[in-house]
């Protein structure tokens, strides 16, 4: 009986602690020190982890369904994505949304405040606020006048290139003399342009990003233009043929009554040409002002984006004197009455120069438009026109001379700092 008795109590207790065993009313199986709940307390943890999380609105990275996943700032973008669409994921788990990756400067409204080198604390990406530019152009006339032909100073005396000749027999003296009655200049008033055909400009500068859409930016240029040899003014005139006969006494050789005057008229011949060689144009420039971007007209994959956008500046420009220097042919007056021919002879004291303008420091300001397209994260190039208006300048006289108004055509490059 006691071999009995130990038995069925070493039965019982090991019932107690077999793995499988029972426990409690209704025979309830025990799973707590099994490996199978080992291992399901493990699935339990890795489904509270931090990287099984699913970001607000979008789909949990672990299972592949959400493409538009990078781990680093400076990962390409995931093919078919587009920046807005792009999570970063961090050490803690996704943020809480959308994170541009590029590091690009995009195009400036869409990204000048988003994108930068590195990324900060906590996944901030540091933002770009002032990038160096650099541009070349140049500037059409439109509006204004250079020189007028009362201003250019065609100083034509008519007296100085006369012509006569005079023959005498004994009872006469023949007096014949070649003249010119100025009638007018022809030349057509001559604009900034016809004399300083396509400046040429260079600027550099420094762009402010105040804002996604606004900046602010300050330049210094240098531009220079040659002038032109070939403008030319026409003096129109009517040419005089006077004969004079005086009858002389055969004796005495002294004159014998009233002398008889026979005159013949050439009308509107041009008895003088003038050509100009006009001087240098050379200016130095600092202006201030202000560009407003808008929204990108063109979007590919990451930062190629084309923006539009308009500026305005204010301006001081230093110019240089502006002088000519003239070259005059002059009509064979005998030539012209007496053979009906046009020729010329060159003055030989001609090459006088006249100075129209002294140095001055003019005012300007301008109106533009244009594009930007952005060619890299850190780089842009941009190309702008638009109306720009110089201050009136004043001639050596005093006089006022007209506005300069000139169409700028210039090309911009731009780099992040």
């Amino acid at each position: 009986m006691r071999f009995v008795a130990l038995s069925a109590s070493v039965v019982l207790l090991a019932g107690c602690s077999w793995p499988g065993g029972f426990s409690g009313p209704g025979n309830t199986f025990q799973y707590g020190q099994s490996g199978y709940a080992k291992n399901n307390q493990t699935k339990n943890r890795y489904a509270s982890s931090p990287y099984n999380m699913t970001a607000p609105g979008h789909m949990g990275a672990m299972g592949g369904q959400n493409p538009c996943v990078i781990f680093s700032p400076v990962q390409p973008i995931p093919t078919g994505c587009h920046p807005s669409q792009v999570n970063i994921q961090g050490q803690n788990g996704y943020g809480a949304g959308p994170t541009l990756a590029t590091g690009g400067f995009g195009s400036h409204a869409q990204s000048a405040h988003r994108v930068g080198d590195h990324a900060g604390p906590k996944g901030r990406i540091r933002k770009p606020k002032l990038r160096g530019t650099m541009s070349f152009g140049t500037e059409q006339s439109v509006a204004g006048t250079l020189v007028s032909p009362d201003a250019a100073g065609y100083l034509y005396d008519p007296a100085a290139f006369a012509e006569g000749v005079t023959t005498r027999t004994a009872d006469l003296l023949t007096t014949t003399e070649y003249s010119a009655i100025v009638e007018g200049i022809s030349s057509p008033s001559l604009s900034f342009n016809d004399i300083h055909q396509s400046p040429l400009s260079i600027k550099a500068g420094a762009e402010y990003i105040v804002n996604p859409r606004f900046s602010l930016f300050a330049n210094g240029g240098y531009t220079h233009a040659t002038g032109a040899n070939d403008a030319n003014a026409a003096v129109v005139a009517r040419l005089t043929k006077t004969v004079t006969e005086q009858a002389l006494d055969p004796l005495t050789g002294a004159a014998i009554g009233t002398p008889i005057v026979n005159t013949e008229f050439l009308p509107n011949k041009e008895v003088a040409n003038f050509v100009a060689d006009f001087s240098e144009h050379r200016q130095f420039d600092l202006e201030v002002g202000a560009r407003r971007y808008f929204d990108p007209i063109y979007k590919e994959q990451g930062y190629r984006t084309i923006t539009p956008f308009v500026g305005a500046a204010v301006g001081l420009s230093h110019v240089n004197n502006i002088s000519f220097k003239t070259q005059q042919s002059q009509l064979f007056l005998e030539d012209a009455f007496q053979n009906g021919t046009s020729s010329y002879y060159e003055v030989p004291t001609s090459g006088t120069v006249t100075k129209l303008y002294e140095p001055e420091v003019l005012v300007n300001g301008a109106l533009t438009a244009g594009l930007e397209w952005q060619l890299s994260p850190s780089t842009a190039l941009a190309f702008e026109s638009g109306l720009k208006a110089y201050q009136n300048r004043s001639f050596v006289s005093g006089d006022s001379g007209d506005m300069n108004v000139v169409v700028p055509l210039t090309l911009r490059g731009s780099y992040n700092f």
